[in-house]
């Protein structure tokens, strides 16, 4: 659950920044840090949960050169292309010059 943009149950003021506050997953209460010192919930009992940033993955966000990214771009499509393109083109000329030497010229 998000916690910043909840308003304070002790002080009544919006919860700006995640760090700020703490939520009873239970109930539903929110409060900032600074206002509820003790970490049980007045209204259930249960434990208030703070935000915990998420853990870093530096895989994820590392940059790869190029020959170890994954083969996403249009560079088989073109040179298959290019190679049927080729085999037109020969083929063409190839019928042509039998079409000449067929006919005598």
């Amino acid at each position: 659950m998000q916690i910043a943009g909840n308003k304070c149950k002790v002080c009544g003021r919006n919860i700006v920044f995640s760090s700020e506050g703490k939520l009873c997953a239970c109930c539903g209460t929110f409060v900032h840090l600074t206002c509820e010192l003790r970490g049980i919930c007045d209204v259930c009992g249960e434990r208030f949960h703070q935000y915990e940033r998420p853990k870093a993955d530096p895989m994820r966000e590392a940059i790869l050169p190029p020959a170890l990214r994954p083969a996403k771009s249009g560079g088989p499509l073109l040179a298959g292309l290019l190679i049927l393109f080729t085999a037109l083109l020969v083929g063409i000329a190839y019928y042509g010059l039998m079409a000449l030497w067929a006919s005598g010229h």
